[in-house]
């Protein structure tokens, strides 16, 4: 009996041995990447940080149930460090400072804002760490290891007011409402020179704070200046709604037109359906009423994080965690010299909006830094929704 027991815990000891090897085997196959987030997640602009970080987290989940990627023969799970910064330049110098030397990440998404990248852009292209931030304003040959995330802000100008030239012609003065931030000033000139060259008076400009709750004190010198169109440039969903609320009160009615294109259920409840109707939207595709891929997507989201939750910018994040680990598996290396080369001459079909994505700038920068898609997407507000008008391909492309 004794032997027999004895046999047995022998037997025992070994499946032991054998699954703890396999489980200290599964820790070795799967090591962690950690790669750096820089956003706003508190503040005024925390509005725009957390869906991008919802999109993200969204990313890293499926990459890493997925198996994560390999490199160099080794598989690697996808981490995420995020930084709030407030939008705040000094507390993203402290966020890149901790990302780089503390947790060693050579790749950051962010920071948001033109102002807190050209703050950190010193420390990063030093220390060869690659930032995707949305301002082409702040990419070239000088700065080899930033990358752009949004178009241009004279290109989108543009396809947008040569729809409204088109499609519009009864608009012929227009106001603009701007963010006073570098970014929001950025967006506001290429605005003007987009509304001029298509035969338009530009009749008004007015900047804002980030934060601000009431308009109308800006809405009024806008008003008065009697225009057919009102442009709120990059406004987030909140600001937006507001306007476009307080110049109806203001007894505006002319139409309202966004480089962006805000939640249509956030429009409808902040501002009332009546009063958006006819909003004309510039950015990225209708992910309710879209293509089967961007319902499900949108639903995916929603279900996670909520409705209120849902910002077209939710894909900012979550196309970072698809597109830059793919680079790392083709060029099989992390070395960011090698990525930036190949990120900078890649092209990515996105699986979500049907886009094909590439990075543009060689000839009036001399490097390929700054985000390009082969389509813009024009939709208009109508009945609580957005309804999809037309698609304009790029003739560059």
């Amino acid at each position: 009996m004794k032997r027999l027991l004895a046999s047995l815990l022998l037997v025992l000891m070994a499946i032991v041995l054998v699954f703890s090897a396999s489980c200290a085997g599964g820790e070795e196959a799967a090591k962690t990447y950690k790669l750096g987030m820089i956003c706003p997640l508190t503040g005024p602009a925390g509005s725009w940080g957390i869906p991008i970080k919802n999109g993200m987290e969204m990313a890293v989940e499926e990459v890493n149930q997925a198996g994560g990627i390999v490199v160099g023969g080794e598989t690697y799970l996808i981490e995420v460090v995020l930084v709030d910064d407030k939008a705040a330049p000094e507390e993203s110098v402290t966020a890149a400072q901790k990302l780089i030397f503390d947790e060693k990440v050579q790749y950051i998404w962010g920071p948001l804002t033109v102002a807190c990248a050209r703050a950190v852009q010193p420390i990063t292209e030093e220390n060869r760490v690659l930032i995707w931030t949305p301002s082409s304003t702040v990419a070239g040959p000088e700065y080899p290891y930033t990358f752009s995330f949004l178009p241009a802000g004279e290109v989108r100008a543009s396809l947008g007011y040569q729809w409204l030239e088109q499609n519009r012609p009864e608009v012929q003065r227009v106001a603009i409402i701007a963010e006073h931030t570098p970014s929001g000033e950025d967006l506001m000139e290429a605005t003007r020179e987009a509304a001029e060259a298509q035969g338009m008076e530009v009749v008004a400009i007015a900047e804002y704070e980030l934060g601000t709750t009431d308009f109308t004190p800006v809405l009024t010198k806008i008003v008065a200046a009697n225009p057919d169109l009102i442009d709120t440039g990059s406004a987030s969903a909140g600001p937006c709604a507001l306007m476009v609320k307080q110049g109806r009160e203001l007894g505006y009615e002319g139409l309202f037109y966004t480089s962006y294109q805000p939640a249509a259920e956030v429009l409808a409840v902040a501002a009332g359906v009546e009063n958006v109707e006819g909003l004309i939207a510039v950015g990225g595709p209708i992910y309710q009423e879209g293509t089967p891929e961007q319902r499900a997507f949108y639903q995916k989201y929603v279900e996670r994080y909520g409705e209120e939750a849902w910002m077209e910018s939710v894909i900012y994040g979550y196309r970072y965690i698809k597109w830059l680990p793919s680079i790392f598996e083709e060029v099989d290396s992390f070395d960011p010299d090698v990525v930036a080369e190949a990120w900078g001459q890649s092209e990515y079909d996105d699986p979500v909006t049907g886009a094909r994505l590439r990075f543009g700038g060689e000839e009036t920068l001399g490097i390929r830094r700054v985000f390009e898609r082969d389509r813009q997407w024009v939709s208009i507000f109508h009945d609580g929704k957005w309804e999809l008008d037309t698609v304009q391909m790029w003739e560059e492309w």
